[in-house]
């Protein structure tokens, strides 16, 4: 069985390689699902698409890679609660250890002086000892002894119990480690195998139509960013907070798994702007809805998360006037969109 530090060696590596909780299997098995439309990529090289027919295949590739985005955050969630509880256990092993270490030490010390002392020789000593109060003091100080022995005993089988306990848990844990940092090397595969479909797709635009479209993505960054500083709304307390930190990270790239402060994904912008406000959330779209109360869409306030898709695979948090601010896909920048544009299918407010 491999280490714990073998175990934390591979997850760094893995960690900071950006794509996106539902419970891990029931991600894994919607990943399963996901299979390219026929006709993706097939066709020649040289065979150009225009660019509406680019930007119709590249939604589908986007919408796929956003839903395994997802799972590889929860992946991450859960490789880093596991690691958390790995370490309590590791520490609780090591003090067993130590205690039981300690417990025997003290019963072979008693042992020794037991056979030091003579052991049977002890007791008939007592038998001759002259007055029966001598007998019976010295009857007394051999049970204390014994219970004394017997009390160490027990303690040492406890620990040793203890200990056993304490190592099946450690390795239950490090094995589970090694399951979901497969399951993220999966899904990083997965995800990584979209984008160069993706980009292969792109590649069969006529060089004039790639231009045109650099130059449309170049315009929808510009104008983000323009609009960092534009919220003067009705949001207040923590909701502003969050609300002015989404602002503040207009035009900045999506990148999957990215949760700050230079790029990132959906649920990575949505829980770095509730964080700036003092409110813990998950990285991950389905598992923030679960753990914040639900509102209505038609009492929507500023500062509330909008989620998409059931389980929820895309977030964003409304900035009011129908509007919300997302991190939407690959190719894209965190963005002020209408929620006419994909309608919500929940709503929470942290």
């Amino acid at each position: 069985m491999a280490t714990t530090s073998q175990v934390r060696a591979h997850a760094p590596a893995l960690r900071r390689t950006h794509v996106r909780l539902p419970v891990l299997g029931l991600a894994l098995a919607a990943i399963a699902s996901l299979v390219l439309p026929s006709g993706i990529g097939a066709a020649a090289p040289s065979s150009h698409l225009t660019l509406s027919q680019v930007k119709a295949q590249i939604a589908v590739l986007d919408a796929k890679a956003e839903k395994i985005s997802e799972a590889y955050d929860s992946a991450h969630t859960q490789l880093t609660a596991l690691q958390r509880k790995e370490q309590i256990t590791n520490r609780a092993l090591m003090h067993d250890r130590s205690r039981l270490a300690k417990i025997q030490s003290k019963l072979a010390k008693s042992a020794a002086a037991a056979y030091r002392t003579g052991g049977l020789s002890a007791t008939m000593s007592l038998v001759s000892s002259g007055s029966p109060q001598t007998f019976l003091d010295r009857t007394s100080t051999l049970e204390e002894v014994a219970r004394f022995q017997r009390d160490q005993i027990s303690a040492v089988n406890a620990a040793q119990r203890a200990m056993s306990q304490a190592k099946l848990v450690h390795a239950a844990q490090v094995a589970q480690q090694h399951k979901t940092l497969a399951a993220i090397s999966s899904q990083r595969s997965q995800i990584n195998n979209l984008l160069s479909q993706r980009k292969a797709v792109l590649n069969r635009l006529t060089a004039a139509a790639q231009q045109a479209l650099s130059h449309q993505q170049a315009q929808v960054t510009s104008h983000a960013v323009a609009q960092r500083a534009s919220y003067n709304g009705p949001a207040t307390g923590q909701a502003s907070v969050a609300v002015r930190f989404a602002y503040a990270q207009l035009g900045k790239p999506y990148v999957y798994g990215a949760a700050g402060p230079s790029s990132y994904d959906c649920s990575g912008l949505t829980m770095s702007a509730w964080n700036a406000a003092g409110v813990s959330l998950p990285h991950n779209a389905a598992a923030q809805q679960a753990s914040i109360p639900s509102v209505s869409l038609s009492n929507l306030e500023p500062g509330d998360l909008v989620f998409f898709g059931s389980p929820a695979y895309h977030v964003a948090i409304y900035i009011g006037g129908g509007r919300v601010i997302a991190a939407p896909h690959t190719g894209t920048v965190v963005q002020i969109q209408s929620l006419s544009y994909e309608p919500p299918t929940g709503a929470g407010r942290p």
